[in-house]
């Protein structure tokens, strides 16, 4: 069925498009006009950043722990779409691995690139933790071990990439992590609510599926 899923997921994916680049500019307007309220996030993003950098990039022992979320998302979606996780290996040289039964699918493969785990937990956990500022940093944390992961040595993710198939990675991709990005920033920079966010993700994408209706179907 998973299958099924990946080219209406493209679709879906081109509609939206609009609507998460036009929301973005939002918060990037709001963030001229307040910049300090993103000082957190950049300080959490920094400070992974600074790790990598002096601790752990210069030894090639450690990789490891650059990737464990790389390989440890594609080991979860093999879960969830019922495939038995036999192995997983983290390593950035290289490239990491994860060993399961069964054929697999486009979503394993690409689901490190529009899923970032840890940053989602940090989500959840500001439900208990009331202090936007270390949520804040928390998520600029997660997200600069995502991109480092993904997108340091992305040229040893390709095989993901070729899997899940080149237009639809891009499409996909593309969409999943501007709007990542889009409710990150809205979040910490409480710019607006993040139902607000996703309002103004909707808009232009009516209307840019509107115009795709007409331009398919002028009659």
């Amino acid at each position: 069925m998973i299958r099924w899923l990946k080219w209406p997921l493209a679709f879906i994916s081109l509609i939206f498009l609009p609507g998460v680049i036009y929301a973005l500019t939002f918060v990037i307007e709001d963030l001229a006009h307040r910049p300090r309220s993103i000082l957190p996030l950049l300080a959490g993003a920094g400070a992974f950043l600074l790790v990598w950098l002096a601790v752990l990039r210069p030894h090639r022992s450690r990789h490891h722990l650059v990737t464990i979320e790389h390989e440890f998302t594609h080991a979860l979606f093999a879960w969830l779409t019922l495939h038995r996780v036999t192995g997983l290996r983290a390593a950035l040289a290289g490239g990491g691995h994860i060993g399961y039964e069964g054929r697999g699918n486009w979503l394993i493969a690409i689901a490190p690139f529009v899923v970032p785990v840890f940053a989602l937990c940090i989500l959840v956990l500001s439900i208990w933790v009331d202090s936007s500022r270390v949520i804040s940093a928390l998520l600029g944390l997660t997200l600069a071990w995502n991109v480092v992961a993904n997108w340091s040595a992305t040229h040893r993710h390709h095989g993901d990439h070729r899997e899940a198939g080149g237009i639809f990675a891009f499409l996909f991709v593309t969409c999943s992590n501007v709007l990542v990005l889009g409710l990150a920033l809205t979040y910490a920079t409480q710019a607006h609510s993040l139902t607000g966010h996703l309002s103004h993700v909707l808009g232009p994408s009516r209307a840019f599926f509107g115009w795709l209706v007409k331009l398919l179907n002028p009659a």
